[in-house]
């Protein structure tokens, strides 16, 4: 993809941002602490800006700016659902390629099998049992657990296993 990544320092701090992809698409911008400290959210920046790099061409086509900050600062301006779309989609991509289905589905079986004692009779698992489940089930993956919960309520697995102990 030849992109690059640069630890941008202070860039939540003063601007309130993760990360972004460059205005010219070839350089994605990091917090740099992100960056330097927490794996998780730095993983997840990355995929996110990557997604907007293979989805959302269009949104960059015709932009011209003379910094970086001046790029900031218009995508801040923007009204919050001019961009919100474009938002939820790079972040859909996110949770897809650091926590694919296949991959989800199998860890939360094994999660499951290995509650089976402590929950042999229960009659349904709670959407809530995810929630906590999210914390093991990351990981893995090297996500945050919210990533994680999402994931499985996007893909329906809390409702597909909520029986999952029920005495057949």
């Amino acid at each position: 993809m030849d992109l690059h990544i640069y630890p941008f320092p202070n860039l939540y701090r003063i601007f309130k941002q993760n990360g972004f992809l460059g205005r010219e698409r070839k350089v994605i911008y990091i917090d740099e602490y992100q960056y330097d400290n927490f794996v998780e959210k730095y993983r997840f920046t990355l995929a996110h800006e990557v997604g907007h790099f293979i989805m959302h061409e269009s949104l960059y086509e015709g932009l011209s700016f003379n910094s970086e900050e001046e790029y900031i600062e218009w995508l801040q301006s923007r009204p919050r659902n001019s961009l919100g779309w474009f938002e939820t989609h790079a972040n859909w991509f996110a949770g897809q390629i650091l926590v694919p289905t296949e991959w989800l589905e199998k860890y939360c079986v094994s999660l499951l099998e290995s509650y089976r004692d402590q929950f042999s009779g229960i009659e349904y698992l709670s959407p809530e049992f995810w929630s906590y489940a999210s914390n093991d089930l990351a990981e893995p993956f090297e996500v945050n657990p919210i990533v994680v919960e999402i994931r499985i309520r996007n893909e329906g697995l809390s409702e597909k296993y909520k029986d999952y102990y029920r005495e057949k």
